[in-house]
């Protein structure tokens, strides 16, 4: 019922669920997460305490448990700030900010922004999973000290709405976005219950107007790029496993992606293995993965796409392959020694690599849809034409987009074979429109114009 958008009645079953089973920690544990999403405190004081007995007997992992009683505490404390006159004013802001995700990207960028800003900014940071952390000298030492309580009127969470939890007396803001044309239903339902959703595009902005979503509810608050001259970053030495070196081509087209379904890698495989040859002076670069664990899952993708074109990976121009944790300066090294980006993506909430990659000067092959539509067209960036097609896996209950693969074979083979004459630089209009001082300054207004600064 949950995951239909049904949540009271998902709680109400629950609830009768632990009438007839005391001692059942899924019941519990699951309605705590319900009180802390909504702000009751003491209800979700209530079962955590219920839990954490069961958690002693075998019941609820006890990292969970910890976690879960922490935010409680902070919440507690958040409420008891809100309250204190002689604190300073200032601004909550929740998220995880010590991974490489693109919302921790965006909690680091944002929360310097709003910091340099002048606004005073406590950092609650959320971090799930220790072991999917950056080392610590690879995260700006300022987060660390955003610890002092505040007197604020909102908490601003950067993450998807199933993580959010309220804070009494204080408004909930979400700052989020989606990548297909229609939200989840348990999403819409949890972000009804917030009092403002803060999205990246106008794309994002539909797609919760499509679920029924309050319209003087949902704004629309661009992220932004790093002006970061390609030139001025030293280039990695990326060599493959045949000793060949990605700078000896002359076309080196970089691809960032999660190894999921959306990102459509088995499309673009596809299109690079039908499309170039060997003798090309070509490369493809992909970054797969936040972090390792991907090479098995990739080499039986390049098998299959090998015996789906009926080409093999020695016909056709190289592959270079990057995996693991990397910093935000050594992402930046891969853009630097990249001459295009590439993404055949079946949508897009922001796209943190294709957008940083154009202010950075490389020429653009985008999917015409979805994020891309806010900051690139075909003034500025190659686009792929992409019509709706309906989704698979985790969006099977949405549509989203699939590129054109002749069309986008087409547009590669003709930057391989006339770099210089294909090339189109969104440089200017991202830097110009979209710098992170000019996505902060938005998101400010916005703050203030919804009474939350």
């Amino acid at each position: 019922m949950q995951q239909l958008g049904k949540l009271d009645e998902a709680a109400a079953h629950l609830r009768r669920n632990l009438e007839l089973d005391p001692a059942s920690d899924i019941s519990l544990s699951r309605l705590a997460s319900e009180a802390l999403a909504c702000g009751r405190l003491a209800e979700a004081g209530r079962l955590l305490r219920r839990s954490a007995v069961l958690g002693a007997a075998g019941g609820t992992p006890a990292d969970r448990q910890r976690r879960a009683l922490e935010r409680l505490a902070t919440a507690r404390a958040l409420r008891e700030d809100a309250e204190d006159r002689t604190l300073p004013p200032g601004l909550v802001v929740r998220g995880v900010f010590r991974d490489s995700s693109g919302y921790a990207f965006a909690v680091r960028r944002f929360v310097r922004g709003l910091v340099e800003a002048g606004i005073r900014v406590r950092l609650v940071d959320l971090n799930y999973a220790d072991t999917d952390n950056l080392p610590d000298d690879q995260i700006d030492p300022l987060l660390f000290t955003l610890d002092r309580p505040v007197r604020a009127k909102a908490v601003l969470t950067i993450t998807t709405p199933p993580a959010v939890e309220a804070v009494p007396g204080l408004k909930t803001i979400n700052y989020t976005m989606f990548e297909a044309l229609d939200i989840p239903p348990l999403w819409a339902a949890q972000s009804r219950r917030h009092d403002h959703v803060v999205v990246a595009t106008g794309s994002s902005r539909e797609a919760w107007l499509r679920a029924g979503h309050p319209p003087d509810r949902v704004h629309v608050s661009p992220a932004g790029v790093d002006a970061v001259e390609a030139g001025s970053i030293p280039l990695s030495a990326i060599v493959d496993s045949a000793g060949r070196r990605l700078s000896d081509y002359r076309v080196r087209v970089l691809n960032v992606s999660d190894f999921n379904d959306r990102k459509n890698l088995d499309g673009l495989l596809r299109v690079w293995l039908g499309t170039t040859r060997a003798e090309d002076s070509a490369a493809l670069l992909l970054k797969v993965g936040k972090g390792g664990g991907v090479s098995d899952g990739m080499r039986d993708l390049l098998a299959r796409v090998s015996v789906r074109t009926g080409r093999t990976l020695a016909q056709a121009a190289p592959i270079f392959m990057v995996e693991g944790k990397l910093s935000d300066a050594d992402m930046m090294g891969l853009h630097a020694a990249s001459t295009h980006y590439w993404s055949m993506s079946h949508g897009e909430g922001w796209d943190l690599p294709m957008a940083q990659a154009g202010a950075m000067g490389l020429t653009l092959l985008a999917p015409d849809h979805s994020a891309y539509h806010a900051y690139l067209d075909d003034r500025v960036a190659h686009m792929i034409p992409s019509p709706v097609t309906p989704g698979i896996t985790a969006y099977a209950a949405q549509d989203w987009w699939s590129p054109d693969e002749g069309e986008a074979a087409r547009l590669l083979r003709a930057v391989i074979d006339d770099p210089d004459g294909t090339r189109r630089s969104a440089q200017a209009h991202l830097l110009e429109h979209f710098s992170w001082q000019a996505a902060t300054r938005r998101l400010i207004d916005l703050l203030r114009e919804l009474d939350a600064l």
